[in-house]
This record gives structure tokens, sequence and C-alpha cells, in this order.
């Protein structure tokens, strides 16, 4: 069974705002409007269909577009601001998490990312440096391993390096 961003792409090939609109939140409701003006059931695969086979469908589609502009304008812009709102949330809730690590009595909550840092530093001079001088052979170490140590590593000292630069924020020196 298919669903509205399935067929996103193929809407969106005659107009671009009702494809963008079909494959996010609004999909189903964008779906029935195309549906009523196709005069099909208001499911993608109805939808579907009725795009291969009614030759009149990139024109209805266009229309649509034409007609509703500034309604379907305002949905982008509405979709636009909840993702935006979304994201920034999400990282919201990080700080408050690192924040709270930050703050923490406990050596192991405030720790673990520059712990994570040494052990990057390690396994990189280790692998790299040490091994060939001793003639041993190379691990391949897995890409995505690199990439999150890294990812841990770079987000930690960002924050960290934010932290220090603000004068007013009392985590103690001696803490992560």
């Amino acid at each position: 069974m298919m669903e509205w961003k399935d067929i996103a792409k193929t809407v969106g090939a005659a107009a671009p705002v009702l494809g963008t609109l079909l494959g996010g939140p609004a999909g189903g409701g964008i779906g029935a409007i195309i549906a009523s003006v196709l005069g099909v059931g208001a499911t993608p695969d109805d939808v579907s269909q009725a795009l291969t086979v009614n030759p009149e469908a990139a024109v209805k589609l266009k229309q649509i577009e034409k007609e509703r502009q500034v309604e379907l304008q305002t949905l982008l812009v509405q979709a636009e601001a909840n993702r935006l709102a979304s994201d920034t949330a999400v990282i919201a809730s990080v700080n408050a998490t690192m924040q709270a690590e930050t703050k923490s009595e406990h050596w192991p909550s405030y720790s673990w990312r520059p712990f994570c840092g040494f052990v990057f530093g390690l396994m990189f001079f280790g692998t790299y440096f040490v091994l060939p001088v001793l003639k041993l052979p190379v691990p391949v170490v897995p890409t995505e391993a690199w990439l999150a140590m890294g990812g841990v590593l770079g987000v930690a000292s960002w924050f960290r390096g934010k932290a220090q630069a603000d004068p007013s924020n009392p985590i103690p020196a001696n803490r992560g």
C-alpha cells in the first residue's frame, strides 16, 4: 500500500509546491484535495493510478497550485516553521542534558565526554603511529567508528568552548 510521500515526486514534476506538501505532514490533506479534483478515491494508490492513466492530470495539478497559491505557500511556510521549531526543541533538550551533566556531583556524569576525547586520541595515535612504528599490522577501523567518536568529541568540545568563553558560566574549571 502506497503512502502520500511515495507519489510526491510524481506530483512535484507537474506541481512542485503540491509535491513538496504531499511529502510532508500535510500530505493527507493535500492528497484529499488532489483526489477530489481528479475525481478519484482519496488514497495514494488511486491518485497514482489517475496520474498515470489520465493525460489531463498534470494540467489539473497545475490548476490546483495556481488557484490555491497563497494557501499552499502558507502551508509551506508553516511546515518549515514547524520543522525549525522541532529542531530547536531537540537542540535545547541536548543542551539541557549537557548542562545537567556538567552540574552533577558524580564524576562519571561530568567526565564521560573528556574521557571519550582521550580514548579517541589514544586510539588514533595507537592505530596510525604506534602500530606502524612497531611494524605491526594496522587494523581497518570502520569509518562509522571514527565518525561517532569525532562527532561526540566535536560536540563536546564546541559546548565546552562556549562554556569556558562565558565568564558568567558557573561550571568549575576542573570539570569536563
